[in-house]
């Protein structure tokens, strides 16, 4: 059964970064779709900066009149070395005026469709979520929501602004998997946690991910000695969602999953009919 993880915080919070070790680690063993909704700056090119798939958009498949999975699959950028993991986002120099507005029905409509296409969906969302259909959507249909609270004061005022529009029980503040973010040494860990309530886990500041965010390499290892700590937690993380360890032997078992998959699909409708 597909999982649908969303990541959400305030500005500035490593929503991205972590989206993406999240999905790299899950492909690991099982198909994962990266969806990123931001519109305000488009993170396909900080992720994918190489990639010559320019015309891809989920713009395009949030104003199409009738939405189909042909659409979806043509739509999501793969990699050659790792067949197990795709990505969806508005393509670099788009803004919100480059499509069409769409609807929350039209929003649900591609996160469940996207949902059925991998074990996992990993959803980047946007931090101006009240102008964001997507990004709202994202929080309500999630299984788990994953937020990284920043640890200035910026941060707190940005929740405290936020959680006002956040009232109604679809949006089930109450579950998130509340994670401290870039946390740095010498910080007053526990005057920050009050302003938050119960964390889950801290995501440490580390000098390695902001180097790979501006180089543009995203996917690779986190490698350096000072990383570890970032590392263990998010393996922390993963087992909260999956419920498994790591597993080091049982790698890249998946292979071009998402054509796969949908040839099931269409196997399954033919049989309805």
């Amino acid at each position: 059964m597909s999982k649908i993880i969303t990541i959400w915080g305030n500005p500035n919070s490593g929503k991205t970064t972590l989206a993406i070790k999240l999905a790299k680690e899950l492909s690991k063993n099982n198909n994962v779709i990266m969806l990123s909704t931001d519109i305000i700056a488009p993170t396909i090119g900080v992720l994918l900066p190489y990639s010559k798939e320019k015309d891809k958009s989920v713009g395009k498949l949030l104003e199409m009149v009738t939405l189909t999975q042909e659409d979806i699959l043509k739509n999501l950028i793969t990699l050659k070395d790792n067949k197990n993991i795709a990505f969806l986002g508005y393509a670099q120099t788009e803004n919100y005026k480059s499509y069409a507005q769409y609807t929350v029905d039209r929003a649900n409509e591609l996160i469940i469709n996207l949902s059925h296409l991998a074990d996992y969906l990993i959803i980047d969302t946007s931090s101006i979520i009240q102008f964001d259909l997507l990004s709202r959507s994202s929080l309500k249909l999630a299984d788990e929501v994953i937020r990284l609270c920043g640890t200035n004061l910026k941060a707190i005022s940005y929740y405290k602004s936020i959680f006002p529009l956040l009232i109604d029980k679809s949006f089930n503040i109450n579950k998130h998997i509340k994670i401290l973010a870039k946390l740095k040494d010498g910080e007053p860990k526990a005057i920050i946690t009050n302003h938050y309530g119960t964390i889950f886990s801290n995501l440490p500041y580390t000098e390695e991910l902001q180097i790979q965010y501006k180089e543009g390499c995203l996917l690779n290892a986190l490698s350096n000695k000072k990383s570890v700590y970032y590392n263990d937690n998010l393996e922390k993380l993963l087992f909260r969602i999956t419920g498994k360890t790591k597993d080091k032997k049982n790698v890249n078992k998946v292979n071009n999953v998402f054509k796969l998959l949908k040839v099931k699909k269409m196997k399954e409708q033919d049989e309805d009919e």
